[in-house]
């Protein structure tokens, strides 16, 4: 199957939403996925899972959280098992995002249950990308909301995780958030958030 035509333009929802229409950016989004979705062609796939993300984003910036969530939940779902790098970054970004979203309504207990998933899926990883999103999940995320819920320990026990899985890494991206991590640990606190 070949994308053709409008679909051809691969920054058509994007640049929608650059004109703030996102509506028509939603659109675009579920329009793609409704003819591409069962596609078995990995570039399709791929295009898939980007729009369903980007509708997701798009979703948030209109709080219309709860339909983000839902989205994130779709892209999980079609592609949580696939082993394409690609897709497992799409997998990877939804999980994080969803996380921050949860964190956003103040489910606590569910943003930490998203980003233990997150860690269970990619903390092996070797793609940099995903080792980000396992990093940010295990930082700014999971241990943030611990020490918001006055679950010092528990709050102290993931920044150990991340420095024992992270502590050597030479990634600028990685390496800072090692050191934002030393420096919680250090202090004690809890980053404002």
């Amino acid at each position: 199957m070949a994308v053709t035509g409008e679909w051809n333009q691969p920054g058509l929802g994007p640049t929608l939403g650059q004109l703030n229409r996102p509506e028509g950016e939603i659109a675009v989004y579920d329009e793609l996925v409704a003819r591409f979705g069962d596609a078995a062609e990995p570039a399709l796939r791929e295009q898939v899972a980007g729009a369903l993300f980007n509708k997701g984003i798009t979703l948030g910036q209109l709080n219309r959280l709860e339909d983000e969530i839902a989205v994130y939940d779709e892209l999980v779902a079609r592609f949580g098992d696939a082993a394409e790098p690609a897709l497992r970054e799409q997998v990877a970004k939804a999980l994080f995002s969803k996380g921050v979203t949860l964190r956003q309504l103040n489910r606590s207990e569910d943003t930490i249950t998203v980003y233990d998933e997150l860690v269970a899926r990619f903390g092996d990883a070797a793609e940099p990308a995903l080792r980000d999103q396992v990093a940010g999940a295990l930082l700014f995320n999971k241990g943030i909301t611990l020490g918001q819920l006055n679950r010092l320990e528990d709050e102290i026990a993931v920044y150990d995780e991340l420095l024992a899985c992270f502590g050597d890494v030479t990634e600028p991206a990685l390496r800072e958030i090692v050191e934002d991590t030393m420096l919680f640990r250090i202090l004690g606190t809890v980053a404002p958030g």
